[in-house]
């Protein structure tokens, strides 16, 4: 019975088991399992003990003869390939041992036979996803390094493995298995303190207390500024470890600080332009509210200046405000601030005041500094200058407003005869009572229809033809005549009174549009100016949704201009107002700018579609390479966030032929025509007029070179790892997960292809591009568009332009794996304007 139920237990076993007498060399037993495993018959193996060789892959039998020559009594431990005579094949895992009495003398040999095929096509499985995968993360973009739950590096990319290479990293490993916690403290590259912030943000992310943490750093090289941005991400499940990504932002920082140069920094002096001035001063006025002392605000203006520039030519003129810029400077303490207002006016801030008479033997050093001879371009000049000064707490609580007062007095001491000083005090106020005067007449003029519209041309720089209009307002005063409006309309926001006006105005340009559109001649647009009054109203969408229905204005015909400066007042409430007025079809427009505070990121997302460039930057840009380059900039930067661009106070040939060969769309300004009223507009259109056709530009879009795009040439080698033991296993499920995960961190559409033509790789970006986000598994062929399939059938990594759902990207292909023998492919599409 004992040997029955052995036999019955055997041949129910899944494994083939069997066993060798050793005395008589014969097989004893086999189990039933034997044929169905191996594909051989069991009479064979009992008749001669070695004919399961003949069952073995011819590849694998010489290696098991060897090994079982070397191992006859038991040992043996190796996988093989069984080849049935219908050709199919069984992966096996062979097993032999030896058998002994109760004395230890060895009588038989076992062995045990287990199928792993599953196991093997799993695994092989496995093996090629990895494989792809870590492809993928070496194609992308940036310096990729994987970290346990304790910021050691378990791998990292061929992009990060080449920067250790390219800087000299200690060995071989590019930091693999070093703490790289540990390394960021002793890299040096930044101060103590973003070292402490930098190891905080990571241990958070490595916690699960952070679900992301991100900041950029400076990484010099000897010769070379760069700067990286790091991002760090927890894998999905908590306590797994990280994936850090070091990204290239070199490029964006240096045009940030270019910008902010620009925007804020007079381009000719160097000093602090009028926008940083008025920070300053509220600097100042914070510090004096806490500390109970007194600012001074100075308004300086250099006499005369403009028979300088009239006898000499610009070149001395800009010569004579560097060296005036730079005699004021020395004349002050270092904590207090001197900038340019524009043309030849400065401005002074002096915190920590003690009395007035202070802010006088200041102005009196300055005066002094300035009357010595100054050697401009090879003439010897003398500079005076007219003083204006304001006093907080006495004259003004806020910045514009000691500005304005400063300016009042400024524009006093030239009165009295220049070259000295005046305060602003009440008796200047004797002024504001015609202000007043005015602003009673202001509230009677509109029932009084003393206003009327003047229109300024929009010419494109393309065609040359009017695109539109602006419309200006106009004050007859029965008396005064013909106000100007920086002196009434001022008065109209202070008073409110530019509310019932501004719907007027909004009136008048919409049945005016409608007529120039019923002459036949086009349909020109017409721009109406929006003040911070009207973009706070609560029901300004309405009164515009209105007005467009009475009219039966095309929305698209009307264009809402509205400061750089209204925009950042309130920027979450200017943001929900302009979403809706866009929601009309209206088109809006930012006037004045390069004077605000608007910062790229915000200027996103704001709703627009166009810029017009200050005439401040337009003024003297023949004349100042500073000027040229920063509407320049404003061009490039507009174009980039698909803006037009419109250029307003041209007055001159010379300015309308730069602004048009930098790309400026349209252009406004004297040039063409002055306002003009409402008669001549419409005989303007019927005769045609066009700009000259010599000094039109067309546009054109410029493929980028490859070389314009030096971060995205990662070369393609296999991922490190280390060598230590169970890390293949972690590696392997971390590879798989993390490479989406990376995917998804980049604001470029990606998605890779693998060998077979199969997607295996598609971030959210890729997915919104083609408009669909299902791509995972599908055949290229069935699901990607044609100009994607031609750029993997050409497989050429230069930048290919397409254009897919009316946007066009620049779209490079990148092998995955090595050149010679890729894996498959990796699409990354730049948008236009980023490449």
């Amino acid at each position: 019975m004992g040997l029955l139920h052995f036999e019955q237990l055997a041949n129910n076993l899944p494994e083939s088991f069997w066993l060798i007498d050793i005395a008589t060399k014969q097989v004893v037993f086999v189990n039933e399992a034997y044929e169905r495993l191996w594909g051989g018959r069991m009479e064979d193996l009992r008749r001669d003990r070695f004919s399961w060789l003949s069952c073995v892959h011819p590849d694998d039998r010489p290696r098991l003869r060897r090994v079982i020559a070397e191992n006859r009594f038991g040992g043996v431990n190796e996988t093989l390939r069984a080849l049935h005579p219908d050709g199919s094949v069984r992966w096996l895992q062979l097993r032999s041992f030896a058998m002994a009495d109760d004395h230890g003398r060895i009588h038989s040999v076992g062995g045990i036979a287990l199928d792993i095929t599953q196991v093997v096509a799993q695994r092989d499985e496995l093996s090629a996803s990895i494989a792809i995968n870590r492809s993928i993360l070496d194609a992308l973009p940036a310096h990729i390094a994987l970290l346990d739950q304790d910021g050691c590096i378990l791998a990292v990319n061929a992009g990060w493995r080449q920067f250790a290479e390219e800087n000299d990293y200690p060995d071989d490993t590019a930091g693999v298995g070093l703490n790289y916690l540990s390394l960021c403290a002793s890299s040096g590259v930044a101060t103590a303190e973003s070292s402490a912030h930098i190891e905080a943000g990571l241990r958070a992310v490595l916690d699960g207390r952070q679900s992301e943490y991100s900041t950029v750093y400076p990484c010099h090289g000897n010769t070379t500024e760069r700067w990286f941005r790091l991002l760090a991400t927890p894998l999905h499940n908590p306590g797994r470890g990280a994936v850090v990504m070091h990204i290239n932002v070199t490029e964006s920082v240096k045009a940030e600080r270019q910008l902010a140069q620009a925007a804020h920094y007079d381009a000719l002096t160097g000093l602090p332009n009028r926008l940083l001035v008025k920070d300053r001063i509220e600097q100042a006025l914070a510090a004096a509210n806490r500390q109970h002392t007194k600012v001074a605000v100075l308004v300086i203006d250099l006499d005369r200046f403009k028979l300088v520039n009239d006898t000499f030519g610009h070149g001395v003129g800009d010569a004579l405000l560097v060296a005036a810029a730079d005699r004021i400077a020395t004349a002050l303490r270092e904590s207090d601030t001197v900038g340019r207002m524009g043309a030849d006016e400065f401005a002074i801030v002096i915190p920590d005041l003690e009395s007035s008479e202070d802010a006088a033997m200041a102005a009196q050093r300055i005066m002094d500094a300035l009357a010595r001879p100054i050697h401009a371009e090879g003439q010897e000049l003398y500079a005076q200058a007219s003083v204006g000064i304001a006093l907080f707490p006495e004259d003004g609580s806020e910045a514009q407003t000691l500005i304005r007062n400063a300016d009042t007095a400024m524009y006093r001491a030239k009165e009295v005869g220049r070259n000295n000083l005046q305060f602003y005090t009440a008796s200047l106020n004797a002024r504001a009572q015609g202000q007043l005067q005015m602003v009673i007449d202001l509230r009677r003029a509109l029932e009084r229809d003393e206003f009327c519209l003047h229109y300024q041309p929009k010419v494109s720089c393309v065609s040359g033809e009017i695109v539109g209009f602006e419309a200006l307002l106009r004050w007859q005063h029965p008396t005064l005549g013909l106000v100007p409006p920086d002196r009434f309309i001022p008065l109209l926001e202070d008073t409110g009174g530019i509310i019932p006006v501004g719907a007027w105005v909004l009136r008048q340009a919409c049945d005016q549009a409608v007529a120039w559109h019923r002459l036949g001649v086009g349909t020109p647009s017409v721009a109406v100016n929006l003040s911070v009054r009207q973009l706070q109203q609560s029901d300004l969408v309405a009164l515009i949704r209105d007005e467009l229905a009475r009219s039966g204005l095309d929305p698209a015909a009307l264009e809402l201009e509205i400061t750089e400066s209204m925009l950042m007042h309130n920027v979450e409430d200017s943001i929900a107002t302009l979403d809706a007025l866009k929601q009309l079809g209206v088109r809006i427009s930012v006037d004045d700018f390069g004077t605000g505070y608007s910062s790229l990121s915000y200027l996103k997302r704001f709703p627009l579609d166009s810029v017009k460039v200050d005439r401040s930057f337009v003024q003297d840009i023949v004349a100042d390479p500073g000027d040229v380059s920063i509407t320049r900039a404003v061009i490039t930067l507009a174009h980039n966030l698909k803006l037009r661009v419109v250029a307003e106070g041209v007055e001159t040939e010379a300015q309308l032929a730069l602004l048009a060969s930098n790309g400026c769309d349209e252009i406004q300004g004297y040039y063409f025509s002055r306002p003009i009223p409402v008669a001549e507009t419409e005989a303007m259109l019927l005769a045609g007029r066009c700009l000259p056709a010599n000094l039109l530009h067309a546009h054109g879009t410029h493929l980028p070179a490859a070389e314009a795009l030096p971060s995205l040439a990662v070369p393609a080698a296999p991922m490190s790892t280390p060598t230590t033991g169970g890390l293949q296993g972690l590696l392997s499920r971390t590879v798989l997960d993390v490479t989406q995960e990376v995917l998804n961190f980049f604001p470029w559409p990606m998605l890779g292809v693998d060998e077979n033509g199969l997607v295996i790789a598609i971030n959210p970006q890729a997915g919104n591009w083609l408009g669909n986000a299902a791509l995972l598994g599908e055949a290229a062929r069935d699901c990607l568009p044609e100009p994607l399939l031609g750029i993997l059938a050409l497989r050429d990594s230069r930048p290919r332009r397409v254009i897919i759902a009316h946007h066009a990207h620049h779209v490079f292909c990148r092998p995955l794996g090595t050149a010679e023998q890729p894996r498959g492919w990796l699409l990354i599409a730049l948008p236009e304007e980023r490449s």
